[in-house]
């Protein structure tokens, strides 16, 4: 049986060719503010590879519209997913429609920003850890956080060649310092890809970076992928939602 709950929605992101929408439960407050709870990943149960969402799901906003971050649906939830890799996932009732309630102003962000002592860094690549890291965090297991933009932060982007498929690749990736580690994130915000330009018109081979009007005033949804078939032994880092207040 299904139970329906309020949910801030912080990314909609590209994932496979579906959706990955994660955020947080939240809870109405008296004064009509919205006071976050602990993260959720919404995962169909109708994929058994990666649980993405299919595109015609989120579309719950007036008119058929895709929702947006910080937008705050009702869903009806089955039962969480029990991944000690992605301990957010939760199973939805694909049979009941999500439905859109409201959205949150960005000056907002602030009040449902999540604050670690560090994230994800296991001494390797900083583009991933390995799998089993997340259950090694112990009682702090996460593979969410929204967090303000750390000092320096930079996206940069390039076209390069791929090894698996004949045609080249879009390199996009943003890369901070947090705690002492050095972390680089593939951006999936289609949003922000299409703010900026960042299409297949990039020149081959040669690194740019992009000029953020305030980058002190940015927030970032970071991601850890799902354990899966063709990548079983490292989760990546995602930036799947890049706020621009």
């Amino acid at each position: 049986m299904s139970e329906t709950n309020q949910i801030l929605v912080l990314a909609n992101s590209s994932r496979a060719g579906r959706h990955c929408v994660a955020g947080k439960f939240v809870k109405q407050m008296e004064d009509g503010s919205y006071q976050a709870e602990r993260w959720i990943r919404l995962n169909d149960p109708r994929d058994t590879d990666e649980g993405g969402v299919p595109y015609g799901d989120t579309c719950c906003r007036p008119g058929r519209a895709p929702l947006r971050p910080l937008d705050v649906i009702a869903v009806a939830l089955q039962s969480p997913c029990n991944d000690l890799d992605h301990p957010e996932d939760w199973n939805y009732d694909p049979t009941r429609p999500w439905q859109y309630i409201t959205s949150i102003e960005p000056r907002y962000l602030p009040t449902f920003t999540d604050t670690p002592a560090k994230i994800w860094h296991d001494g390797g690549d900083d583009r991933s850890v390995a799998a089993g890291f997340i259950p090694r965090m112990g009682s702090s297991a996460a593979s969410l956080y929204l967090i303000k933009a750390p000092h320096g932060w930079s996206v940069t982007y390039w076209k390069e060649d791929s090894q698996y498929a004949p045609w080249p690749k879009t390199r996009r990736r943003l890369q901070f310092s947090y705690a002492d580690a050095r972390h680089d994130f593939s951006i999936t915000d289609t949003a922000f890809i299409r703010r900026h330009m960042l299409f297949d018109n990039i020149e081959m081979y040669h690194r740019q970076t992009l000029q953020i009007p305030n980058p002190e005033n940015t927030f970032f949804c970071l991601s850890l992928t799902k354990l899966s078939p063709n990548f079983s032994r490292a989760h990546y880092k995602i930036c799947a939602t890049i706020f621009e207040t």
